[in-house]
């Protein structure tokens, strides 16, 4: 009778954990793009090399995109994704 009882406590903390796990990897999701929009838009580039070109901005816009693909192949690879 013990054994069954402390399972279900077991249960059913390991059933709020998931819950609360969902809830921050729906928040997560949401703000951390948000984050990263708000930290291209605001980087300070006077004094840089190259900042006068017409497509420097799309330059950094490529940089971010490629080091994105690499990241989700070398998840993908070790299957953490």
């Amino acid at each position: 009778m013990q054994i069954n009882t402390h399972e279900e406590l077991v249960t059913r903390v390991s059933e709020e954990m998931n819950r609360r796990s969902y809830v921050f990897t729906v928040v997560a999701t949401i703000f951390l793009p948000l984050g990263f929009f708000t930290g291209l838009m605001g980087i300070n580039v006077g004094g840089m090399p190259g900042v006068d070109a017409d497509a420097a901005f799309w330059i950094v816009v490529a940089m971010c995109a490629g080091i994105m693909v690499a990241l989700a192949l070398l998840f993908r690879l070790n299957r953490w994704l």
